[in-house]
């Protein structure tokens, strides 16, 4: 594997976890590049982009973060 083949996968690595990650922030922002620009540096490492696609849209709701509750 090539350099460069190797970066593009630690990158894609990096954010299969973060698209799994607790950071409600994180997730969002990982499955968002995923499933666009992701897939399609995925499909450079001979992996189907619909593969990526359906991996992420298979990933359970992100968490939230709960609103602080004023008490006035």
């Amino acid at each position: 594997m090539t350099t460069e083949r190797q970066l593009l996968a630690k990158v894609l690595l990096q954010a299969l976890e973060d698209a799994r990650s607790g950071d409600p922030e994180l997730a969002a922002q990982a499955r968002r590049w995923l499933r666009t620009t992701g897939a399609h540096w995925a499909e450079l490492l001979d992996i189907p982009p619909e593969r990526v696609r359906r991996w992420v849209t298979g990933l359970p709701a992100p968490p939230y973060e709960q609103m602080t509750v004023w008490d006035l």
